[in-house]
């Protein structure tokens, strides 16, 4: 199981990922994602990729970018991630 141990925020939309396999891949994000998505763009927006956190199931995740209804029907704001799984597998290896 694939899990991201460390990132760095690079300019130009790209994080390089540390993996727990001892690999380091590059994730370009205008590449890896659909820009035209409505959460991509906000990641996108105001560089707001920048603020990429890593959970405790070794994703990449971001506070706040989507949305969900509540049990009432209310929306609220949530988290926006991606497995690590699919972050080794839209990378580049890097050295």
């Amino acid at each position: 199981m694939f899990r991201i141990t460390n990132i760095s925020i690079l300019d130009a939309f790209q994080i390089q990922c540390s993996f727990n396999t001892g690999e380091t891949k590059l994730l370009d994000l205008k590449k890896s994602l659909d820009i035209n998505n409505k959460y991509v763009k906000k990641l996108i927006k105001n560089n707001t990729y920048k603020n990429a956190k890593i959970g405790s199931f070794g994703e990449i995740y971001w506070e706040g970018i989507a949305e969900m209804k509540d049990f009432d029907g209310s929306i609220i704001p949530c988290e926006y991630d991606m497995s690590p799984e699919f972050v080794y597998q839209n990378s580049t290896k890097i050295n």
